[in-house]
């Protein structure tokens, strides 16, 4: 796990915020996570490509909340606002219409 992440109670939106921001960084060993993780999870020309089970799996791997805890975590914070501190956000990247299959990307805003 990367150093900053660890939460004996369960990941925390200040993990998911870190982690985001180490990727953003271009920080070798998140990156290195993402590489050797699980499907729905891709770094992309447009961002860092993720669907919310598999970025549950890769922060969470022992399940310290339950999916449903995590999902509700990520919809209740202000997540995007805090981003913009990086010039950043998280957008739907591709729908299914479902929350848990659709595909949500990590992006930061172009520099003009």
């Amino acid at each position: 796990m990367i150093g900053g992440m660890e939460h004996d109670a369960g990941i925390t939106i200040a993990a998911v915020r870190h982690f985001f921001g180490l990727v953003l960084a271009k920080d070798r060993v998140a990156l290195e996570l993402i590489d050797e993780s699980v499907s729905d999870l891709q770094l992309l020309p447009q961002g860092f490509i993720f669907s919310l089970p598999a970025l549950h799996r890769l922060l969470d791997p022992d399940a310290n909340l339950t999916y449903s805890e995590f999902r509700e975590l990520i919809y209740n914070s202000t997540l995007n606002q805090e981003l913009s501190a990086f010039d950043a956000e998280v957008t739907l990247f591709k729908s299914t219409g479902k929350t848990d299959t659709s595909l949500y990307c990590l992006r930061q805003h172009q520099q003009v």
